[in-house]
């Protein structure tokens, strides 16, 4: 099947260097990433480094086929150009669009609607979920009730990322609806079975070489959970996502001042961002524009801890146990339906003995539970996508055999 993906992309976005009707022609290098000004476009350009995984996601699982990454910008672009749209749909059977958190009262997806509207063929909407579900229904913005209506009236397909969203388009009238997760989660499911093997692990508490997550410059929850689980001489590592543009995280210094070692990820300029003041740790801050390099690093921890979602799933791809913080409706709605431990935030929060609290609470876990959990959810993804007509492999489609929790090293 030809396949025009489009919506979210995977970190090879940062090669194209244009586009042309169905064509898309790249670089064969990435830009440097050096200075303040790299880091703060390259975040800009994403919104947030973790929307890297859910593109790699989307396209890992239509591997099978001849697919191409057409920009989203440059299907905006052609809006307006005669032909164009007519070229892509001699060019493309299907579209498949990578997607998040669209369905929000703060964002109204009136170019999508403009988009799918000329796009004449069949759609799959992979990955859609809600932000702040309270009053969604009458808060939708009028372009995404538009986007819905496009949608409504032709061949399309929902795989959202959870049961919530699921519930809200069919009242809306869409016909192929399948809750499915986030197509990060299938990645690598052989990483995550193994990630997932290990999290039953109350010795976990004990372990100095964490990742962290969360959103410095806003709150400073995660300098609490470093305090909490690190000895007085080790050092916090910290992923930045998305701080530097959304959170008052700053840069200190000129456009020019490097800030960026590439090899190792590291943020090499001086920061400032509320409540820095109360570290009482070492602190390196991490970002990555290249989700191998990310995996890579990542594959060196001993646990990944934090607030973000996708922060958590990469440590998971590279077969390193998280655990998550849930702290709104995204991250509930995921993982709710994936059904991967995980701590409440207002309960951790208020909890005054953490350390016995999360002890505690790993020593519970049902790791065996999760993993056929894990596995039943894979099957539904993929079946979903052979359902409509993106084959996916037999032994996609088959149950898993995994290693039974226990026999984990």
């Amino acid at each position: 099947m030809r396949i025009l993906l489009t919506g979210i992309p995977s970190y090879l976005q940062r090669t194209v260097a244009s586009a042309s009707g169905a064509t898309v022609r790249h670089k064969p290098y990435f830009d440097d990433i050096r200075s303040k000004k790299d880091v703060i476009e390259q975040v800009k350009k994403i919104a947030n480094t973790g929307n890297y995984l859910i593109g790699e996601g989307a396209a890992h699982a239509l591997k099978d086929h001849d697919v191409t990454y057409v920009p989203f910008w440059h299907l905006a672009n052609s809006l307006s150009q005669p032909g164009a749209y007519d070229e892509l749909s001699q060019a493309f059977d299907i579209c498949v669009f990578a997607s998040a958190n669209l369905l929000r009262p703060g964002y109204s997806a009136d170019l999508e609607a403009s988009v799918f509207e000329k796009l004449k063929m069949p759609v799959v909407v992979m990955g859609i979920g809600i932000q702040r579900k309270a009053n969604l229904r009458d808060d939708l913005p009028a372009g995404t009730q538009k986007f819905l209506d496009v949608l409504r009236n032709k061949e399309s397909y929902f795989l959202t990322r959870g049961y919530f969203t699921s519930e809200f388009l069919k009242e809306q009238g869409m016909k192929f609806v399948r809750p499915t997760g986030c197509p990060s989660l299938y990645f690598n499911p052989d990483g995550m079975r193994q990630a997932l093997t290990k999290i039953a692990n109350p010795e976990l508490v004990e372990s100095q070489n964490i990742a962290f997550g969360g959103y410095l410059g806003s709150v400073a929850d995660t300098i609490v959970d470093a305090h909490v689980l690190l000895k007085p001489d080790s050092t916090a590592h910290y992923v930045i996502q998305d701080e530097v543009v959304v959170y008052n995280m700053s840069i200190v210094g000129d456009d020019a001042t490097p800030a960026y070692d590439a090899p190792s990820g590291r943020i090499v300029a001086p920061l400032e961002y509320k409540h820095q003041e109360k570290w009482q740790r070492k602190n390196d801050l991490h970002v990555f524009f290249d989700t191998n390099r990310w995996r890579t690093w990542a594959s060196q921890l001993d646990l990944s801890f934090g607030r973000r979602f996708h922060g958590c799933i990469i440590t998971m791809q590279a077969g390193v146990p998280s655990l998550m913080i849930a702290v709104d409706d995204r991250m509930r709605e995921m993982l709710e339906f994936i059904g991967f431990p995980h701590l409440e935030a207002n309960i951790w929060n208020r909890e005054g003995q953490k350390k016995a609290y999360l002890k505690e609470f790993l020593s519970t876990i049902d790791a065996q539970a999760t993993i056929d959990r894990y596995n039943a959810c894979e099957t539904n993804f993929r079946t979903a996508l052979n359902d409509i007509g993106i084959k996916q492999p037999a032994a996609a489609l088959a149950p898993q055999p995994v290693a039974r929790a226990h026999e984990a090293a």
